[in-house]
């Protein structure tokens, strides 16, 4: 692996933050599932937006999006699903 690449990614629940251990490839979905936190999830496509969190910081690359507007994206508004970090900083905030 690469030392540039993602290799944590940290969630915020209400007041609590969590770091979770990232792997190449996954998605923040496929992330935080696997460290037992729960995200809503519909299609996993990338069309619903159901599995809509926040990107407090860092940077990351959606695969693919049909359901957020500009605005949103301007807002840090990312989905879940279809996101994948690309550096070592990410706090991402969800629901819960």
């Amino acid at each position: 692996m690469d030392s540039s690449e993602p290799t944590a990614v940290k969630f915020k629940q209400g007041l609590r933050v969590q770091k979770a251990r990232y792997y190449a490839g996954e998605t923040i979905l496929e992330t935080a599932r696997r460290h037992g936190l729960k995200i809503n999830t519909n299609c996993v496509q990338g069309y619903c937006g159901t599995c809509l969190v926040f990107l407090l910081k860092g940077k990351v690359h959606m695969r693919k999006n049909k359901a957020l507007t500009q605005q949103e994206l301007d807002n840090g508004s990312i989905l879940a699903c279809q996101s994948v970090p690309e550096t070592d900083d990410c706090l991402v905030e969800i629901d819960g």
